[in-house]
């Protein structure tokens, strides 16, 4: 591309202090190199008749005339009297043959154009892509835009072939973390292409602080989209206060790919919204490796995320040192196309603590969430459903030290003919179990839906409206305070969901029969009366019925006109309704 014009600006001045004063730099000769110390000194230089020149003089006022920089390089730092480098910025970021364009814009932004560009576009670029290594020449405007302090570098539509990362690094410093700001014109119309089984499009590591936004990644094979890296220090993170936005990273749908969108090590307190995940084996990896300190706090707002062949995750939180917590995760929507994936897997050696998912959408994974290890964790779902026709799928799976997770779930659809294992728990922290609350399954015509828990899980409100198989004391409702009034009828039915204490006026000899859906420990008071006389009431006996002990071993006749009251406690083990209480005569 043109050369940039420098110099002849109403700032660009040399100053010397005089006597406690400030006098002009006369007859100063200034040098420009590419690094504030240190660095590579640019001898290319021309004067503004385009001769050949190393450096520059000022004139007897001060001022610096006009020049040309290097080849695509729209600012540097000079170098006068006292050996102290400032920065200057083109005046003519187009270049002198670009023909145009801000130039107050164009010292904020630098425009990279992609080798298909317009022709008009690539004319004002102060950066032009040869289509071959485009990251050298987007590298080239990251490095410009941190040796001024920070950034916006803006790619024009097009493609960027890549043969290596981007990399953004930062500093480990917040009070100069060195921003850029990489922005595209739109997911579809701005794309990079890294190469086939490369490591990533874009690397961030060391503390960067960075602004991702619209434009898309292609990827394929091995490739991962984005990747982070953390410089293991005594202050570990990759990037920080950051922001993804507007993003596409889309692998063809090809199910040999094995790729990430996104795989992230170290993470700390950033943004991630509207992002579209298509067609990749693999979705987001947030990993916390470092032993240093813990990673996480971040948000990521509006997703879609759709995995293609055998054995990818859509989500995983890991930590296999420290902690990778508190993330939150809000409109999330997950979709498989192969066997054996997994919607949302936390796991590793130190666990994944406090996650935070609300109004998740997941379909077709053969596992809908598996916490492996993991604790104070919340999953809330919208709608869920596993892949057809797998007889081994499983909802919720929890792990022997995964505890104090909360699953609330509006529904759960198991296909016609379906088979599901809603709960896997096998947390054998009995002082802190794992808590199923609100969740409504739709049991489709011949579905069976199980459920298996170790040791102890609590299950409040757990639904089913439909024709299919639910194991036995799976749905519970949460017990109302009232007392609920039983139909008197020669067998007397009693829904133990309904709450924990009923009561019933009999008319005739009658028969309590076996209570439907009892919950293990379940206390339960049946408050009968007789009414137009005396009146017998039998207990049915044999599975799930009642049964009674050495201290009470029979009921009695009711008094006309009085009241009885029958305490019993259900035991799963026993699949018998214990009778622990009895008082006549109220």
């Amino acid at each position: 591309m043109a050369r940039a014009e420098f110099g002849a600006g109403i700032a660009d001045y040399v100053v010397t202090p005089s006597d406690g004063l400030w006098a002009v730099g006369a007859n100063t000769v200034i040098t420009f190199w590419d690094s504030r110390d240190g660095g590579t000194q640019y001898t290319d230089l021309q004067d503004a008749s385009g001769s050949p020149i190393t450096e520059v003089v000022t004139d007897e006022f001060g001022a610096l005339p006009a020049f040309r920089g290097p080849d695509s390089v729209l600012g540097m730092w000079a170098e006068g009297l006292g050996g102290t480098r400032v920065w200057i910025s083109a005046r003519d970021a187009a270049g002198g043959g670009g023909g145009g364009g801000s130039a107050a814009y164009t010292a904020l932004v630098r425009v990279v154009a992609s080798a298909t560009a317009p022709a008009d576009v690539r004319a004002a670029a102060a950066y032009v892509c040869d289509g071959v290594a485009d990251q050298d020449t987007i590298q080239q405007a990251i490095h410009d835009a941190q040796d001024g302090g920070g950034g916006v570098v803006m790619l024009s539509p097009g493609g960027f072939n890549l043969t290596a990362p981007i990399q953004i690094a930062g500093t480990a410093n917040e009070d100069d973390p060195l921003t850029v700001s990489l922005v595209g014109c739109g997911e579809h119309a701005t794309v990079l292409r890294p190469a086939i089984n490369s490591e990533a499009a874009i690397v961030l590591t060391n503390w960067a602080q960075c602004h991702l936004e619209k434009f898309g990644i292609e990827i394929m094979g091995s490739t991962t989209g984005i990747v982070s890296t953390a410089v293991t220090t005594t202050d570990t993170r990759s990037f920080w206060d950051s922001s993804f936005r507007d993003l596409r990273i889309f692998g063809f749908y090809e199910a040999t790919y094995t790729g990430w969108a996104m795989d992230l090590s170290m993470p700390f307190r950033s943004v991630f919204e509207n992002i579209e995940i298509e067609g990749t084996r693999n979705g987001i990896r947030l990993l916390n490796d470092s032993d240093v300190q813990n990673a996480g706090d971040c948000t990521f707002t509006r997703m879609f995320i759709e995995i293609v062949g055998d054995n990818g995750v859509a989500i995983h939180v890991s930590s296999p040192a420290n902690n990778m917590n508190q993330n939150n995760f809000n409109m999330v929507e997950a979709g498989a196309n192969g066997e054996g994936c997994t919607a949302i897997l936390i796991d590793g050696e130190s666990g994944g603590a406090s996650q935070r998912f609300w109004g998740t959408n997941l379909e077709q994974f053969d596992t809908l969430i598996d916490v492996a290890n993991g604790e104070s964790n919340t999953f809330d779902l919208n709608y869920a459903t596993c892949r057809d026709g797998y007889a081994g799928a499983k909802a919720f799976v929890f792990g022997d030290w995964s505890h104090n997770n909360r699953v609330s779930a509006r529904w759960v659809n198991i296909n016609s003919a379906g088979a599901l294992k809603l709960i896997e728990d096998l947390n054998d922290n009995i002082k802190s179990p794992n808590i199923y609350d609100g969740i409504r399954i739709e049991a489709n015509a011949g579905s069976n839906t199980t459920y298996e828990i170790a040791n102890r899980a609590i299950m409040r409100d757990i639904i089913s409206q439909d024709t299919g198989t639910v194991q036995a004391g799976l749905l519970t409702l949460t017990p109302n305070s009232q007392v609920v009034t039983l139909t008197d009828a020669a067998t007397i039915a009693t829904n133990a969901a309904r709450s924990t204490h009923f009561k019933v006026a009999l008319t005739a000899n009658r028969t309590l029969g076996v209570p439907t859906n009892p919950s293990d420990g379940q206390r339960v008071i049946w408050e009968v009366t007789a009414s137009g006389g005396a009146r017998t009431l039998s207990l049915a006996g044999g599975a799930g019925g009642f049964a009674f002990g050495s201290d009470i071993t029979a009921l009695t006749a009711i008094a006309s006109g009085k009241t009885d009251f029958i305490g019993a406690v259900y035991s799963a083990t026993a699949n018998a309704w214990r009778v622990v209480a009895y008082a006549k005569g109220y």
